[in-house]
């Protein structure tokens, strides 16, 4: 058990989810991630949010990293909690998965649980309703959601980078999939399966230049494609090393596949497009995170100590 002198610290990273043909079932990690600092005090529960979602997102136990901690524990009373938000809201980028993952493993902490990751990925499951970016926030790399529920995770390969697009608009998940239809030609369903195998055994593999055929989706992106501002002007960039763009999750960010030696080259085209078509949005270069969320306890001093939650 932690003493009161120590805090839970806990990183959740973003993430992007379908990659393309891959709907509901393959997403990556970001570098981007969000931090919950825990620790113990006398009193009811103290919840402290900061950046993204600050004067947005309830200050109490119904926020939803509250009401993923309460999946584990009876009450939060005893806690403050500090939130301090990197990940933009309503985007795509997985902050609500998230905010579900981090509640997940400090109950597992908190309350001694011993949770598997299947357990968690099962409980954030319940809470989201599917489980990509809930597998990509809790591995790491790049993960593919198979039956159980359980994930599979790919490593990055070398020489892989992304630019991730963040218009300064949003897309709730219940609009973006609102836009598609509700059943498919058999023939596009089977172009996601073929597609979805060939980018997994590609990225696996490392061959890198193989990525842009593997990318191109006609389940979902047809129809979310609209809600996605700049996304044809970014598809009709011509630069070396730009291997495609996704829409991520439900948009509308947007994930440009890039080779790490093109990526800042194509970062400033990228805002050079969005620029010329009046769209307002963040380009940032990014890295697949190698590992996923991840959870320490550390003492007042700040040093970390050699136990993990769990």
């Amino acid at each position: 058990m932690a003493t009161e002198a120590e805090v839970l610290s806990i990183t959740a990273p973003a993430t992007s989810a379908n990659l393309g043909p891959g709907f509901d079932v393959l997403a990556l990690a970001l570098d981007l991630a969000n931090e919950v600092l825990i620790r113990r005090r006398p009193g009811p529960l103290q919840l402290h949010v900061e950046g993204e979602g600050a004067d947005e997102v309830p200050a109490d136990a119904s926020n939803l990293l509250c009401r993923a901690m309460l999946a584990g524990l009876p009450d939060l009373d005893g806690l403050e909690i500090t939130c301090r938000n990197r990940i933009p809201f309503g985007r795509g980028l997985g902050s609500s998965a998230a905010a579900v993952c981090a509640g997940l493993v400090a109950a597992n902490a908190l309350g001694t649980l011993r949770w598997s990751p299947s357990d968690m990925l099962a409980r954030a499951i319940e809470f989201e309703g599917h489980g990509d970016n809930a597998a990509a926030c809790l591995d790491g790399g790049i993960t593919a959601l198979v039956p159980g529920p359980r994930a599979l995770r790919v490593q990055p390969p070398d020489g892989l980078a992304l630019v991730v697009v963040v218009p300064t608009s949003r897309v709730s998940t219940d609009e973006a999939r609102g836009a598609m239809p509700s059943q498919v030609p058999l023939a596009t369903a089977a172009h996601s399966i073929s597609a979805t195998a060939g980018l997994l055994l590609t990225l696996e593999r490392g061959y890198v230049d193989e990525i842009p055929e593997f990318l191109v989706d006609r389940l979902h992106e047809p129809h979310r494609g609209p809600l996605c501002p700049g996304l044809d002007a970014l598809r009709a960039i011509s630069h070396p090393g730009l291997l495609g763009v996704t829409v991520s999750g439900s948009g509308p960010s947007m994930v440009m596949w890039v080779t790490a030696r093109e990526a800042s080259g194509i970062a400033d085209a990228a805002r050079a497009a969005l620029s010329a078509e009046g769209v307002d949005a963040d380009v940032q270069v990014e890295r697949i995170a190698p590992s996923g969320i991840r959870a320490r306890w550390q003492g007042t001093e700040g040093a970390r100590l050699s136990r993990t939650p769990g």
